[in-house]
């Protein structure tokens, strides 16, 4: 389990990822108190990047999502962390967030954001997170939410050529997604409260 990391005022150039959190069941480990801040990138992969399924090659069934898990000391877990002040100059992916449903990523905040991608964002299974003041120029429009809940887009602002963020929300514990003062998209699925 990593605690209490404060990264600051540095450049990824030409990195595969920029911020990458990655663990796997039954390992355990993954952190909490994590800030970022200050950050210019430029990337042949994603901004940020949550990955704690695996691949069925390393780990079997584990990397299969559901069902859910028991809950043990072994189970991982990413919670209170903090990411802003991001400039990101090429990179694949804005946010590409694979959690665990039995212990979702938690009490994220990712603000102050400037952004050129080919792709908007992938959230799984996510609680609790804070979207804001974001700037994103990208080719792909689509979000796509998956068994998320309490997640808040604030002030977000996408460009791209269809000038509509296309929001995909699913899942049977997806509930509680607001926007205000964000987007201007079209709903596939709706789970959401104003």
């Amino acid at each position: 389990m990593i605690r209490n990391l404060y990264v600051h005022d540095c450049v990824f150039q030409d990195t595969g990822m920029g911020i990458r959190f990655k663990t796997r069941r039954p390992r355990g480990g993954g952190g909490e108190n994590l800030t970022y801040e200050r950050i210019r990138m430029n990337l042949k992969g994603h901004m940020v990047k949550w990955d704690m399924l695996g691949s069925e090659k390393y780990v079997g069934e584990l990397a299969k999502r559901l069902p859910a898990l028991d809950v043990n000391e072994l189970t991982p877990r990413y919670e209170n962390i903090t990411i802003s002040d991001i400039l990101v100059e090429k990179a694949e992916y804005v946010v590409k967030a694979f959690g665990i449903p039995e212990m979702p990523i938690k009490n994220v905040r990712i603000q102050n954001i400037k952004a050129s991608t080919e792709k908007l964002m992938l959230i799984h299974d996510m609680e609790d997170a804070l979207f804001k003041n974001m700037e994103l120029d990208t080719k792909d429009s689509l979000l796509y939410i998956l068994d998320s809940r309490n997640l808040s887009f604030q002030n977000v602002h996408f460009s791209s050529t269809t000038h509509k963020a296309d929001v995909q929300i699913d899942g049977d514990n997806s509930h509680s997604i607001t926007f205000r003062n964000s987007f201007k998209f079209c709903f596939w699925k709706m789970f959401l409260m104003y």
